[in-house]
């Protein structure tokens, strides 16, 4: 799921406003019974929104249960 979020500015690295600017805000839910594959798998688009200067939160773990 993803949404764009509306009204909010873009900061700069320095902490800027930079005018004119939107923030996309975008949550992703990966599900899967593999642990060691959704956590490279977010380890890695965590690692490309750095290197591209985003600003990241996450992952966020959520308790987990036997899947079948």
């Amino acid at each position: 799921m993803s949404y764009v979020a509306k009204g909010e500015k873009e900061y700069d690295a320095t902490g800027a406003q930079i005018p004119g600017a939107k923030i996309h805000k975008i949550r992703i839910t990966l599900t899967s019974a593999n642990v060691k594959n959704l956590e490279k798998f977010s380890g890695d688009l965590v690692n490309r929104a750095k290197d591209k200067e985003l600003k990241v939160k996450g992952p966020v773990r959520l308790p987990t249960k036997k899947l079948k």
